[in-house]
């Protein structure tokens, strides 16, 4: 019985250990978000925030701050995390956020 209780317990450990933070798969977007820029060849964006919301264990909502050549704009996100792996959808169109 002990050792049963040991094992879930190890278990339950190594789960929550390979849990990823909102903050790292906030850093995750803003690295995809740069590699998607690099191989475009698009230039003179920066992002200049990343803010996501837990919405269930795999989804989160949020916004990508950038700040572009004909201003700031904000976009909506819809980020999914699947184990190790996460993807993100742009929904809509860039909104500008001047300011």
């Amino acid at each position: 019985m002990i050792r049963v209780l040991l094992m879930a317990i190890a278990t339950l450990f190594v789960l929550n250990s390979c849990k990823k933070s909102s903050k790292e798969i906030e850093g995750e977007v803003r690295e995809m978000w740069l590699q998607n820029l690099q191989k475009e060849q698009v230039t003179g964006v920066s992002v200049l925030e990343v803010s996501l919301i837990q919405k269930s264990d795999s989804l989160y909502t949020g916004v990508l701050k950038t700040k572009e050549p004909e201003g700031t704009f904000l976009y909506n996100l819809e980020v999914t995390r699947a184990g190790d792996q996460v993807s993100y959808e742009v929904i809509g169109d860039g909104i500008p956020a001047d300011g």
